[in-house]
């Protein structure tokens, strides 16, 4: 142990084989033995006894590095030969074992890390990026056995070395960097072989770089240290670089794009690098807490362990708030020039024209190009971002990384179809039912909502033996030729051949424009009545019904919440005739409502059948059938049902990320509260517009009828159209609903929070106020 050495048997080797004499004074040292030597003449030099394992050519490797680098002028310490012409020596301890030990010039200078704390010096860092780009393109073609090796530090390992002690960390702390890890795996870690490699020094913190003047610095001095040189993206040394300039900086980023800047001066970055260095600054953060973390279990009371890592976790907290992938488009514009665009809108417009059908619509007068999601916000190519508040799709948000990691693994592992055994299929089945009754024990995975209403009918066909179908006025259930036939939006719409014969409609229960008023049971029991009307019809016609379909809050009929005992009494009127009852969840299934994971739930019933998609799959087109054991058995008849992708190991690993993000961020919760917010909001606002006829919805599924007279309810189709194109000017994505498109439809992402909910409550009551209200 180099504990065992003393000063004075250093000093003496020294002597013997340097022919230096003088004062030694220890320095900190991580690994190895640091002193200081002054010699009367007052020279300086220190000296370097490696700790216990070191292997020589990695000691050979910091000298050949150090050599090389003073050839090409850059201010770093130079090993002395000793009396036999060696850079390397060997001295021994008290207990005759052996250690590498080396003499080093000595750089003048202060070090970074005494700088005032909290301080900007944007010419400092504008040299240390030039330093440091200046010094990675200097090594060049530099090579030495030595640079092939591993190291926790080395960032391409970053990813590993965080997993390996994530357990050291705990609770908030845990997840928070974790969620940066799942960024950095998504964004960066499936490309970091393509980025350009090289020598790097590793290790640019605030100890190892020297600056020229502690009161006003404006230059790097030198840079020691070079214990952690390894092969690695050059990028790396960058990241490194800028993380440790940045803490206790209250504009990180400002502090990034100046160090990115004068590295780019000598060592030019590509337009993937530079979208990588955020997220590799922020893995460099999150590998200097879990290795610290780790450190601090084995020993509790290293108080320095902990006052180290105090500035990390600010800038992990910091970066938490920030959007990596802007800050790396932000840099690609500003060093490289290159506007995030792509083909021009005028161009894809013209191809859709061309190669599309005219019936693929777009939204708003001027389309919106978007190139990119992430939570409850989308971006066009200008790099602008977009508040989505109709996106019920991408459920847990834009591109959440543990959704996209789930997809990228086992992508790369396998994807095939169910005839074959696989964890994945069985694992998410059992999550995803354990969501529901008892009842329903039974799942089919398919692609899509509208393959799964479909299936729907096939199966309640099979059980009850009759195809009428109930279905309520205005809803939409799919865009297949089933479907289209169970959507009196469609079929009643432009285009539309009216109801097929099998087809029967019943009264929308539409508390705000239909005949009876209110949420209460009775006029649920008043709307639910109508079934009477279509039961006696087929009773006449010797038919049965074969199924009653309804959407537990009404979508496109105008986000339309049921009135209490609406379900409750169709289902039992529906049963007792023989049918089969199907709640549609397409929609607002997966906790959207709040209250409750399903909205069948909020009208207390147990439905026979329940269809699931969108949200299911946060985007990646997946969808499902739950149904009891019953119905299941009467579907059994001979004949195979089989789906080429549906419960596909992919898309179940998806589903399975998805219920998995729903539990741990608390979205359910998250929606209710959210949800309960702006309807309080609204109607505290419709006391003060007169357009605002009714709000209404449940969770983050809200509905803002508009109209210009209350009493006669007029729909205000002109001013909600303006409306909309009012909320995309502001950045803001909204789209209509009902019969008269004078709805505001309220449906985003389940991330969407309070701040997202008053930025658009602010930009309505602009936009009311511009109508003249």
């Amino acid at each position: 142990m180099t504990a065992r050495l003393l000063d004075a048997d250093i000093a003496q080797y020294v002597a013997a084989h340097y022919q230096l004499e003088g004062e030694l004074t220890r320095l900190p040292g991580y690994c190895d033995l640091n002193l200081r030597l002054q010699t009367q003449a007052g020279q300086h030099f220190i000296i370097k006894v490696a700790g216990e394992g070191e292997a020589p050519v990695y000691l050979d490797l910091q000298n050949q590095a150090m050599i090389h680098l003073a050839k090409g002028g850059l201010p770093v310490p130079q090993v002395l030969t000793d009396a036999q012409g060696r850079t390397l020596g060997e001295i021994a301890d008290s207990a005759g074992e052996r250690f590498p030990i080396r003499v080093l010039t000595y750089l003048p200078g202060q070090f970074y890390a005494d700088l005032p704390k909290g301080q900007g010096f944007p010419a400092l860092w504008q040299h240390l990026g030039e330093f440091m780009g200046r010094l990675d393109k200097s090594f060049g073609e530099f090579r030495h056995p030595g640079l092939n090796r591993y190291l926790d530090w080395d960032l391409a390992f970053g990813l590993e070395v965080c997993r390996d002690k994530l357990a050291a960390l705990e609770g908030d702390r845990r997840k928070l960097v974790e969620g940066f890890l799942l960024q950095y795996q998504t964004q960066v870690k499936p490309f970091l072989s393509k980025l350009p490699a090289g020598p790097i020094h590793n290790d640019a913190n605030d100890y190892n770089l020297l600056v020229d003047d502690l009161a006003n610095p404006s230059q790097i001095s030198g840079l020691i240290d070079f214990g952690d040189m390894c092969f690695s993206q050059m990028v790396n040394e960058l990241a490194i670089t800028c993380t440790y300039a940045m803490l206790d900086q209250s504009d990180p980023v400002a502090v990034i794009g100046t160090i990115a800047k004068g590295y780019h001066s000598q060592r030019a970055l590509s337009e993937d690098e530079l979208k990588a260095l955020p997220y590799l600054i922020c893995l460099r953060l999150c590998v200097s807490v879990c290795n610290s973390a780790h450190a601090i279990r084995q020993t509790p009371d290293n108080d320095y362990l902990l006052i180290s890592a105090r500035p990390v976790w600010q800038a992990l907290e910091q970066f938490k708030h920030l959007d990596l992938a802007v800050i790396g488009l932000n840099l690609v514009a500003e060093l490289l020039g290159i506007a995030q665009g792509g083909r021009s809108k005028a161009s894809l417009l013209a191809s859709r024209q061309s190669h599309f059908s005219r019936t693929l619509s777009l939204s708003y007068q001027e389309p919106l190009k978007i190139v990119r999601g992430r939570g409850a916000y989308l971006f066009d190519e200008q790099g602008r971002d977009y508040l989505d508040m109709v996106n019920n799709v991408c459920h847990v948000g834009h591109c959440h990384p543990k959704v996209v990691a789930a997809a990228q693994q086992q992508m790369a592992l396998l994807n095939t179809n169910t005839r074959y055994l696989h964890d994945n299929l069985v694992s998410y089945g059992e999550k995803l039912l354990g969501y529901f009754p008892d009842k329903l024990s039974v799942c089919f995975l398919v692609n899509s909502g509208s393959e799964a209403n479909e299936l729907a009918f096939r199966m309640a066909r099979c059980a009850s033996q009759s195809r009428e179908l109930l279905v309520v006025d205005g809803a939409y259930h799919g865009n297949t030729n089933a479907c289209i036939d169970a959507s009196p939006y469609k079929f009643d719409g432009p285009g539309g051949e009216g109801a097929p014969a099998h087809v029967h409609k019943v009264m929308l229960p539409d508390p705000y424009r239909g005949p009876y008023a209110g949420y209460g049971l009775e006029t649920g029991h008043q709307y639910a009545a109508d079934i009477q009307r279509v039961l006696a019809q087929l009773k006449a016609q010797n038919k049965t019904p074969g199924a009653y379909i309804c959407e537990s809050v009404q979508g496109v009929a105008g986000q339309i919440v049921m009135p209490q005992g609406y379900l409750a009494s169709v289902y039992e009127q529906v049963r007792a005739a023989g049918g089969i009852c199907i709640a549609d969840e397409v929609q607002i299934g997966f906790g959207r409502v709040g209250e409750a994971m399903w909205g069948f739930e909020t009208q207390q019933v147990v439905p026979d059948i329940v269809t699931l998609g969108k949200p299911i799959g946060n985007g990646h087109p997946m969808a499902a059938v739950i149904t009891s054991r019953e119905v299941a058995d009467a579907f059994v008849t001979g004949m195979e049902y089989f789906n080429t992708f549906g419960g596909n190991p992919v898309s179940c690993a998806i589903g399975q990320a998805v219920l998995e993000v729903i539990e741990e961020q608390q979205l359910q919760v998250h929606a209710k509260r959210t949800g309960d917010y702006m309807q309080a909001k609204l109607n505290d606002m419709a006391n003060e517009f007169e357009l605002i006829g009714d709000v209404r919805g449940l969770g983050l599924f809200i509905g803002v009828e508009l109209v210009t007279d209350r009493d006669s309810k007029a729909p205000a189709t002109a001013q909600t159209k303006t409306l909309i194109e009012h909320f995309k000017a502001q950045r803001i994505l909204l789209s209509t609903e009902g019969p008269f498109n004078n709805i505001l439809k309220i449906k985003p992402p389940m991330v969407f929070g309070l701040p997202e909910a008053d930025r658009f409550l602010d930009t309505l009551r602009s936009g009311l106020k511009g109508l003249g209200q």
